[in-house]
């Protein structure tokens, strides 16, 4: 898919130090933004999964982009953080993403485990809320780094899970406390100017029963399963 110009649809922006500008939607596995400096201006670059965005939205976001560029620190305007969070923007942007993240099975059943039951679990022992799990989808995946044992994308929500950990000589709650790491994520505010693993990340994270022993068993589970 090439890129779509939709410089018709951006009001006329303060572009001071540039003469004029342009915009354009991008395909990207993940959301993307960036600009590059041309002969006669700006040209800016914004994920084809603003394709259906309200115009206030990417007219904030050209903005801020703009001032990016002009050495200013990028700030994600309130408008494009609240139209991220809308049930409308996930459900129409999600299948796109999947099809784009060549990572993933594409589903919750393993050969041994299933994620469901996992956060079944969860919810059953108070650890995770329906907001948490709210419009969000798990996967195994195909394959992931060694050490990394789970994956969370705040902006589609999706999850995914080593398969490594699809092995029935692997404890349910180590698989539950994976998932539980990563919902966790799912829980936290999207703005780009946070620390994920931050100290109320890690409050919640030692909420999990027996943690210390979660992430022993983790460290060790290439040794353990050979």
């Amino acid at each position: 898919m090439r890129s779509i110009d939709i410089t018709d649809r951006i009001r006329a922006l303060s572009v001071y130090p540039y003469d004029d500008y342009k915009v354009v939607l991008k395909p990207k596995m993940h959301l993307y933004y960036a600009y590059r400096i041309t002969d006669t201006g700006i040209e800016i670059e914004l994920s084809d999964y603003l394709a259906d965005a309200p115009i206030s939205v990417l007219n904030d976001e050209c903005a801020a982009i703009v001032k990016w560029s002009m050495g200013k620190r990028y700030v994600q305007p309130p408008s494009l953080t609240e139209y991220l969070r809308t049930s409308d923007f996930i459900v129409k942007s999600r299948p796109t993403y999947l099809k784009r993240c060549r990572s993933l099975t594409m589903t919750q059943q393993g050969r041994c485990k299933n994620l469901i039951d996992s956060v079944e679990r969860l919810m059953e022992s108070g650890l995770v809320t329906d907001d948490d799990i709210r419009n969000s989808y798990y996967s195994w995946a195909e394959h992931m780094a060694k050490y990394k044992f789970g994956q969370c994308n705040q902006t589609f929500r999706v999850v995914s899970v080593n398969p490594i950990l699809d092995d029935d000589r692997v404890p349910d709650e180590v698989v539950d406390y994976v998932i539980y790491h990563e919902t966790l994520h799912l829980r936290q505010d999207m703005s780009k100017t946070r620390r994920p693993h931050n100290a109320q990340f890690r409050a919640w994270e030692h909420m999990f029963p027996n943690y210390d022993g979660m992430e022993n068993y983790l460290k060790n589970i290439y040794s353990v399963l050979r």
